[in-house]
């Protein structure tokens, strides 16, 4: 296996699996290399064996850790990847945690598909000068 097969350009988790599909088959089918899991303990496990440049989450997972706990703990773990945050929270706590972590953008649902489709790009871009 090369580094090219560990590495995914975005890790998607949404426990809503329609929305997950979804998006994924949007970001696939314009070519990014992507992965999705539905529950945050898959996507910690993945996180530690591979790399991916932007991290796609809900905030709201239907479980005891949220879109923001998951980041927390891979930001812990060492992934050097940029996250965006997806949530219909709006609370002021809520976006005071993620700038605090450094997300790169928090954005509100329902996102229209033009709306993901840049701020993947740009949050791709961003990940790219990280790494260089």
């Amino acid at each position: 296996m090369t580094n090219t097969d560990k590495h995914v350009d975005v890790l998607i988790l949404d426990d809503d699996i329609d929305l997950l599909t979804t998006t994924a088959e949007l970001l696939a089918d314009i070519g990014y290399k992507v992965k999705g899991f539905a529950d945050p303990e898959s996507a910690l496990e993945f996180a530690i064996g591979q790399t991916f440049s932007v991290g796609l989450f809900d905030f709201r997972l239907g479980s005891l850790k949220n879109g923001l706990d998951v980041v927390e703990t891979m930001q812990a773990l060492g992934c050097k990847s940029v996250y965006v945050m997806i949530s219909a929270d709006v609370e002021s706590s809520t976006r005071l945690r993620a700038i605090n972590l450094k997300l790169f953008d928090f954005i509100r649902k329902p996102v229209a598909p033009e709306v993901l489709l840049e701020t993947i790009d740009r949050a791709l871009v961003q990940s790219q000068k990280l790494a260089a």
